[in-house]
């Protein structure tokens, strides 16, 4: 099943993005030459080519309709997908610099103000 996908896409690809679809209009040519040769009679395929395809001018309005006779008007719009790469995120630890601001603590008792403040002795 993959295979015929794949050679589905290929084909369709193909057929859109290059002039090898102008190998379907090959029974016009041949229709085309039979009918010069009827025209002429002794005219060869090379000679019947040359006059088509090597002078710019169209006989009739069959001349237009041969194969890589008009210039086909494609547009091929390729894209091109690059892999982002996965960026991975190791977990750090958040390092957190505190610098600690020195205050009073209610607890703070220094033996020289036990001294100092001392209540009154009767």
């Amino acid at each position: 099943m993959k295979k015929l996908l794949a050679i589905s896409l290929v084909l369709l690809y193909i057929n859109s993005n290059t002039e090898l679809h102008e190998i379907l209009r090959l029974p016009v040519l041949i229709e085309h030459f039979s009918e010069h040769k009827k025209l002429v009679g002794d005219i060869s395929l090379w000679e019947f080519l040359v006059m088509h395809y090597n002078t710019n001018d169209s006989h009739d309005a069959d001349d237009s309709r041969l194969p890589f006779k008009d210039p086909g008007h494609s547009f091929t719009a390729s894209t091109l997908a690059i892999p982002i790469p996965k960026i991975v995120l190791n977990e750090t630890e958040l390092i957190v610099k505190v610098s600690h601001v020195f205050c009073y603590d209610k607890t703070f008792i220094s033996s020289h103000l036990s001294k100092i403040f001392q209540p009154p002795k009767a």
